[in-house]
């Protein structure tokens, strides 16, 4: 083929097989291929609905494409779940799961056809999947972060057969993370990149994403207390008429929240927002006390009060 005409692009690829499918044929064969005939038109008619399509099925395995993570993994839960619904109707040693990986690659496009290590790597990933669930890839994960209603747990780097470097894998919990189990969660992105550096690094630490909001809140709003109460107590020590200690707990409290919008790498689209409109209500305070009082300072109280709703706030949205 020559190098010209080679056709390339970015596809989330989808790779899907039975869990113990020899064993299921032969028990039964025809029974086996009838089940595997209505699923397969079942998942195939789902991948449709999710802008995907079948690329080739041979045997019990079923690859396709999506053009994002996001349907892909949508498309995805949507199957398992139709699939588990009819798995519960059928006898314990009839019932056929699926496996399914997901990966985001470059491929070579061959007219129907599809070509490349990332179609490998997904048929690694669904190799790591438990029965009836996803997994899928880092640059996968990297994509949806927050996108979708759904948990994520980080298992780890995985050695594969013929990939030479071990494959970062993440399972995809199906019910929303209201719902999901709290044990085992590497968010995040978890490497998971969680959505952000410090959700990755909870996530890495068994700390689920639901969970991030009790877990930080905890740890930073001590931290921050203890900082005040430090200020408190020095300033007692060191002049009991005079009252400073709130100007640097004021300044410390505006760092800590500046510390929290770079370590979730928020800085582009909220920094600016958030950080200007808590200037401006320090300015409008500060205005008011002037015109009302300028002998008497007591602006700071308030601004240090909104300083910290505005963090809590953050720390709810997360």
């Amino acid at each position: 083929m020559e190098s010209d005409n080679v056709i390339r692009k970015l596809a989330a690829i989808f790779s899907a097989d039975v869990k113990d499918y020899s064993i299921l044929m032969r028990e039964d064969e025809v029974a086996t291929v009838r089940t595997l005939t209505a699923y397969r038109e079942l998942i195939s008619t789902l991948i449709k609905q999710y802008r995907g399509r079948v690329v080739d099925s041979p045997g019990d395995n079923i690859l396709a494409e999506f053009p994002s993570v996001v349907d892909a993994v949508q498309g995805s839960v949507s199957i398992q779940k139709e699939l588990n619904a009819r798995n519960k109707k059928a006898p314990e040693n009839r019932r056929m799961e699926f496996r399914i990986g997901i990966n985001l690659g470059d491929v070579i496009v061959e007219g129907d056809r599809i070509y490349g290590d990332g179609i490998n790597l997904a048929a690694r990933l669904e190799g790591l999947a438990d029965p009836g669930g996803i997994c899928i890839s880092r640059t996968a994960f990297d994509q949806i972060e927050d996108k979708l209603p759904f948990g994520y747990q980080y298992i780890g780097e995985k050695t594969v057969k013929n990939i030479p470097k071990p494959l970062p894998a993440y399972k995809v919990l199906l019910e929303p993370e209201k719902t999901a189990p709290k044990k085992h969660k590497a968010k995040k992105a978890t490497g998971i990149k969680f959505s952000t550096i410090s959700e990755r690094r909870l996530k890495q630490n068994g700390i689920e994403r639901h969970g991030i909001f009790k877990h930080r809140l905890s740890k930073h709003l001590t931290a921050y207390i203890g900082v005040i109460g430090f200020l408190f107590i020095v300033n007692m020590i060191t002049n009991r008429s005079t009252l400073w200690f709130y100007w640097p707990a004021l300044g410390w409290g505006l760092l800590l929240y500046l510390y929290w919008l770079k370590t979730t790498q928020r800085f582009s689209n909220k920094f600016y927002k958030h950080l200007f409109l808590y200037l401006g209500v320090i300015v409008f305070l500060f205005i008011i006390n002037m015109l009302t009082s300028s002998r008497e300072i007591w602006f700071h109280w308030p601004a240090l009060g909104c300083g910290l709703l505005l963090f809590f706030h953050w720390l709810r949205k997360q």
